[in-house]
Formats: structure tokens, C-alpha cells, sequence
């Protein structure tokens, strides 16, 4: 009898453990990152020009200034996740500008204009 009950504590603390970690495996999915899905998807076409590139890097030190929380959060800039446009504007627009927003085409080589375009249409439409 002493045998039997052990082997049942055993088991319910086996699926209480398991329940626990399905848990903790859901919750750590849900706060899983936006911007470093999307991130994640651009940066591997671009390693051919940059071992170990970062969008997410280059967009913090060019675009973050006035389109905060890595494209999610209207500041100066609007949001940029979500937009309609076609990679083709984006690009256009991140090269040329559109008052107040300046063109870097003189300060980005084309390939990173490119992957900060890809990167935007990876973002979803969420809002921070």
C-alpha cells in the first residue's frame, strides 16, 4: 500500500511538472519579441555583405531616432509595422526621404536600404 501511494504522489507530481513547464513554454512564447522575429528573418540574406549583420542594429542607429520602439511605436515618425506600402516604396522612401524625412542614400549602401525595407514589411501590425 505505502508502494502504490508513492507511485501515485510520483505521477502527479510528474504531470503537475509537465503542465508547469507547457506553461512556462507558453508564457515564454507569448513575450517572445516582434522585432526580433522579423529581425530574424531579414539578417541571414544579408550575411553575403556583413558577417553576423543585424537590421535591428542598423535600424536603432539610423531610423530609431524618430521611429521608436524598433518601428512599433509612432514618435516623430509614424509606425512603420504594418505599413501597406510595397517594398519598392519603402525602399524609394528610405533612399529619397519625403519631408521631414531625409533621404540616405548618400549614407546607406543599397543593400542595407534594402534590408531595412524587408525588415519593415516583416513587422506585423502592432502597436507598442
Amino acid at each position: 500500500m505505502q508502494h502504490n501511494l508513492s507511485f501515485t504522489v510520483l505521477t502527479r507530481v510528474a504531470l503537475m511538472m509537465i503542465c508547469a513547464m507547457g506553461l512556462n513554454i507558453s508564457i515564454t512564447h507569448a513575450k517572445e519579441d516582434v522585432t526580433d522575429i522579423a529581425a530574424a528573418e531579414v539578417d541571414p540574406n544579408y550575411f553575403q555583405y556583413k558577417e553576423n549583420f543585424s537590421v535591428k542594429r542598423l535600424f536603432a542607429s539610423r531610423c530609431s531616432w524618430c521611429h521608436q520602439g524598433y518601428g512599433l511605436k509612432q514618435a516623430d515618425g509614424p509606425r512603420l509595422s504594418g505599413t501597406t506600402k510595397s517594398k519598392e516604396n519603402v525602399i524609394e522612401q528610405i533612399a529619397y526621404g519625403k519631408s521631414p524625412m531625409p533621404g540616405f542614400r548618400k549614407q546607406l549602401k543599397p543593400w542595407q536600404i534594402e534590408a531595412l525595407a524587408d525588415y519593415i514589411k516583416a513587422l506585423p501590425d502592432v502597436e507598442l
